[in-house]
């Protein structure tokens, strides 16, 4: 009896220990699988890629763009100017323009120097008849009183006496210078036109072919009247 006990004990343990050795779940050694086969993995050199030349590019064409002509604005017509020519002085302006030339300060319109002359003039023709008649009050008339004084002066009447070119003469009264020096000087005078000296004194004179000329009276203005001036013995 204890034979077969010990018979089923060795059976039982090496049924055990097959049991390990074949099942994995006893802990038995398990058959690796075999690994599978690992592919061949053929490398196959990638073809270099072609380098196709960039293709040049196109020439840029510039487009200048033309300019833009901005046209100027026309200019306004200058105004017209009409020019008036100057009527050419007449011989009564040149007359006049002579006779004020020596004037600077004061002025004498043509107004004024047209009935300057006028009145100057109607005097001259006066004492023209005046010398003719020897009329010595008459004269006097015409000669300022300034004059009237210096030439009833005994000592200017002799200086004057010196300068006639007929030293038998003797001048003892105006009434003398009237007849000897004033009436001989002046009768075949021969008046043309006025220089104004200034506004109240005037000068009557000659004028000659070369332009010059010639003194006969001097006139001043006393109270808006013309009166003969007689200068004084230099």
């Amino acid at each position: 009896m204890n034979k077969i006990k010990i018979s089923l004990i060795i059976g039982f343990i090496l049924i055990i220990l097959s049991l390990c050795i074949c099942c994995p779940l006893f802990g038995g050694k398990t058959e690796e699988p075999e690994p599978e086969p690992v592919p061949e993995v053929v490398v196959t050199p990638e073809p270099e890629p072609i380098v196709e030349p960039e293709p040049e590019p196109e020439p840029v064409v510039e487009v200048i763009p033309e300019p833009v002509v901005i046209p100027e604005p026309e200019p306004e017509p200058e105004p017209v100017v009409e020019v008036i020519p100057e009527p050419e002085p007449s011989e009564d302006d040149e007359e006049y323009l002579r006779s004020i030339n020596n004037l600077v300060e004061e002025s004498v319109t043509k107004a004024e120097f047209t009935d300057d002359k006028s009145a100057i003039l109607t005097i001259i023709s006066d004492l023209s008849e005046i010398m003719e008649t020897k009329d010595a009050k008459r004269w006097l008339v015409y000669i300022e009183p300034e004059s009237v004084n210096y030439y009833s002066n005994i000592t200017n009447l002799k200086k004057a006496q010196k300068k006639l070119p007929n030293k038998a003469i003797s001048l003892n009264n105006i009434t003398d210078y009237f007849n000897y020096v004033f009436i001989p000087s002046r009768k075949r005078s021969q008046v043309d036109e006025i220089r104004y000296i200034s506004k109240s004194n005037i000068k009557a004179v000659q004028v000659k072919d070369d332009k010059s000329i010639v003194v006969y009276y001097y006139f001043t203005k006393i109270d808006g009247k013309w009166f003969i001036h007689l200068p004084p013995i230099s």
